[in-house]
């Protein structure tokens, strides 16, 4: 359930909002950290009316020196090598994203391991790229269902925008209201970005993902 629906639904109260205020303004030996896709804002006005003290930080991507560490050095332990261009590859794909990139990597070092192998080749990064999109399902399956709108016909117009971005790699001119809408939502949350007077994925496995094992809702 949305956060943002808790206390509409009775799930929480408002009591919970003044105990975390009065902890945050009086316990200084206590840290809060609050993390989610929403801003406060997003939630409603509780949620940032209450916590209109808290400094938010947008989380995004890794810089590409933190990724390429992050996939050489992950371990003192750690041997898996690379043939060349893999890592760029990598970096290139998961747009150094923190999940896709843990969720790539994972995948293979798995694939390292089944083949009996500490080199990883570009035969191995498809395959480790296929395993990926199968363990990394839910995170995929939640953009495409989630991220899209939050109406069945929203869900359907931000489904088909992000169909034709993935195979065409053109967005058709937007048309309606909902339409904006729904590209304004996408945008917001960093599926697609403006590139070159047109849109693209930010992610390009997301976007490799769509286009080849998306189903329309």
């Amino acid at each position: 359930m949305k956060r943002s629906n808790a206390i509409q639904k009775g799930q929480i109260t408002l009591r919970l909002f003044d105990e975390l205020r009065h902890l945050i303004q009086h316990y200084e030996q206590l840290g809060f950290l609050f993390s989610g896709v929403q801003t406060l804002e997003e939630l409603g006005p509780n949620w940032s009316s209450y916590f209109i003290s808290v400094v938010p930080i947008e989380m995004l991507y890794l810089e590409p020196n933190e990724a390429e560490d992050l996939l050489l050095n992950p371990d003192p332990a750690f041997t898996l090598r690379y043939a060349p261009g893999i890592i760029k590859e990598v970096l290139k794909v998961t747009n150094c994203h923190p999940y896709c990139l843990q969720l790539l990597g994972a995948s293979m070092v798995n694939q390292a391991n089944f083949n009996h192998t500490d080199f990883i080749t570009t035969e191995l990064l498809q395959a480790s790229i296929n395993e990926a999109f199968i363990s990394g399902q839910p995170y995929f399956t939640n953009i495409w269902t989630e991220f899209t709108g939050t109406t069945p016909e929203e869900m359907v117009i931000g489904q088909e925008l992000l169909l034709q971005v993935a195979k065409t790699d053109i967005l058709s001119p937007i048309n309606s209201e909902i339409a904006e809408k729904v590209l304004t939502r996408l945008l917001r949350y960093h599926i697609l970005h403006k590139i070159n007077g047109g849109y693209d994925f930010e992610i390009p496995l997301l976007k490799q993902w769509v286009r080849e094992r998306a189903v329309r809702s």
